[in-house]
């Protein structure tokens, strides 16, 4: 384990990674964090604050420490705007006599030197000749907090009490030393989840340990899978991680100090999962995207299935980033300065760029295999529509709803229910009845009937309505709605529950069949009493919904999801309810 931390540590970069994981492991473990880094202010050489007990005689002291990432070379040492000597001797001549809290003046100080790896051998006599120069024991003393002695700090966080027990490290290890094979990494960080979940915390302070293990074990495996340059399962098991630190924390958020912990780690654990969908991007997407076929070339296999999966559910990644840059502009609208929002516009227009070339350029777009690649297509119609690309998803849900029926009446692969990838291999079949059973039930098409008909393509919908008719009478059209079930399982997958509009009809136009689903939307008031609702994460339901398989609530393509000028005050108003 010590191993496997150490050398986690040593591959993190100085910031927002090592000074972001460091504070964290310091909470853990019991000392008191006064001050975290910031961006834009002057720190005096002082990344981090704490108090906490003396290393020698256990007395309260605070701690002041300047992070580096990697060994601490010659050139580190004393070169440079980043060199570790000059941030100390800013922390002894500035930040101790002017910046140090009144009530923290007293306490003895230990200035700890923190990097990832080691002090290089060349370079170690002048960091001990400038300790011993400026120690004054009992008032100002020094301790070097390399990778061995953070790595410790971690173990000691992550086993302290025995809530990280053998069978937990087990899932631990085998999750990091198998990130090159997503699948089983993922399996393993899973029950890595599973295990600390079910512990049933006893109080918030266990609630907010097990909160802090999630975040400090997905951070290693998005690491490992950074190094390894395969990020495909630090995208999965992230979203797991969020999703299960959602179901643990949301109930406890508040305005006392832990639960404002809660709140504080579950907002990391959001921007983590948000930070490692971008890479994933940016290095598993983006390179293919112009090029035609480009990501279905890049598919390490020759099958049509195998494509047509992977790029769906690629899709519906790069949609699920692009939702979560319209919830950082809607809900900090209010706050953010010119150069900022500026640059989240350019975010969404290169978003918005990047899945209309992605759709334009490979042609598995439009035939999709699966029923439930409703998910996905509806992830990126409400990003399109918030976009106001209303002509691309129109065209677009125009020839998968053609190229779908067409599939159906030639025996191609049409769309179809199942899930297994046996059956989606041999898919489509011959015998008597199986059109029937690969069609029992959709929302894939009502699907389509509800974009066709939100985007007035009167003419597209009158042909899947007699799709229906000659075609589909065998199967029930349907949408799903969550339950007073849903809130407890929604997030963890730990039970079927919702309901379903069904059976749905076409043949009254689409005027009637939006009515239909508008009379079901106000009926279901659960859905407004889901938590990620409520607090304003809207993100997180989606979420929910592509990792879990559950066809989105027709709620979301009713609602406004970026405000305008006279919601700004209104989302002020709102915003210290939970997380931002």
């Amino acid at each position: 384990m010590k191993l496997l931390l150490r050398q986690y540590l040593s591959s993190l970069n100085e910031r927002d990674e090592l000074d972001v994981v460091l504070p964290d492991i310091m909470s853990e473990v019991g000392y008191t964090v006064i001050s975290r880094p910031k961006r834009g202010t002057t720190q005096y050489g002082v990344d981090v604050a704490a108090v906490g007990p003396h290393p020698k005689t256990g007395q309260k002291s605070l701690f002041l420490l300047s992070i580096k990432s990697g060994d601490l070379t010659r050139d580190e040492w004393a070169t440079g705007k980043q060199a570790l000597r000059p941030s100390l001797e800013e922390v002894i001549e500035v930040y101790i006599p002017k910046h140090v809290p009144t009530r923290y003046k007293d306490l003895p100080i230990i200035i700890a030197l923190c990097f990832g790896g080691d002090i290089q051998e060349d370079v170690r006599l002048r960091v001990d000749a400038f300790i011993d120069k400026n120690t004054t024991p009992g008032r100002l003393e020094f301790e070097e907090w390399n990778g061995d002695h953070i790595a410790n700090l971690i173990a000691t966080g992550l086993l302290r009490e025995n809530i990280f027990p053998n069978a937990m490290q087990a899932s631990f290890r085998k999750a990091v030393a198998l990130v090159d094979e997503p699948s089983v990494c993922v399996a393993h960080f899973h029950d890595l989840l599973q295990q600390l979940i079910h512990t049933s915390p006893k109080n918030l302070a266990e609630r907010l340990r097990i909160a802090r293990q999630i975040y400090l074990a997905t951070w290693t495996i998005f690491v490992w899978c950074r190094d390894a340059e395969n990020l495909e399962a630090a995208y999965r098991g992230s979203a797991l991680a969020t999703l299960r630190m959602w179901d643990l924390c949301h109930a406890h958020f508040g305005r006392t100090k832990l639960s404002q912990a809660l709140t504080e780690v579950t907002q990391k654990m959001i921007l983590l999962s948000r930070i490692i969908a971008t890479t994933f991007i940016e290095q598993h997407v983006e390179p293919y995207c112009k090029t035609v076929d480009g990501l279905g070339v890049s598919v390490p296999s020759a099958s049509s299935v195998d494509i047509n999966l992977k790029l769906f559910e690629i899709l519906g990644r790069v949609a699920m980033s692009g939702l979560w840059l319209i919830h950082v502009k809607a809900f900090q609208v209010a706050r953010i300065n010119p150069d900022h929002e500026s640059a989240l516009d350019n975010e969404l227009k290169k978003c918005e760029t990047l899945i209309c070339d992605m759709i334009r350029q490979n042609q598995v777009f439009y035939t999709p295999l699966r029923d439930d690649h409703a998910i996905e297509i509806t992830l990126v119609g409400i990003f399109l529509i918030q976009c106001n690309a209303h002509e691309f998803m129109a065209n677009w849900v125009e020839q998968i709803t053609l190229s779908s029926i067409f599939s159906h009446r030639t025996s191609g692969q049409y769309p179809c229910v199942f899930r297994e990838y046996a059956d989606l291999a041999m898919h489509p079949k011959s015998g008597e009845g199986y059109r029937e059973e690969a069609t029992v039930g959709s929302v894939l098409y009502p699907t389509l009937g509800v974009w066709l008909a939100m985007l007035n393509d009167n003419s597209s919908f009158r042909n899947l309505a007699e799709f229906h008719a000659k075609n589909m009478k065998h199967s029930t059209w349907q949408l799903w709605l969550p339950d007073e079930t849903s809130e407890e399982h929604f997030y963890v997958d730990s039970a079927v529950h919702g309901s379903c509009i069904a059976p749905l009809t076409t043949s009254g136009g689409p005027e009637a069949f939006l009515e239909q689903i508008n009379r079901e939307i106000v009926a279901c008031t659960e859905f407004g009493e889901l938590s990620a609702v409520q607090y304003g994460q809207w993100p997180i339901a989606l979420m929910a919904c592509q990792i879990h398989r559950l066809p989105i609530p027709p709620h979301f393509l009713t609602m406004r999801l970026l405000p305008g000028e006279a919601d700004v005050e209104a989302l002020d108003d709102t915003s210290d309810q939970g997380v931002e």
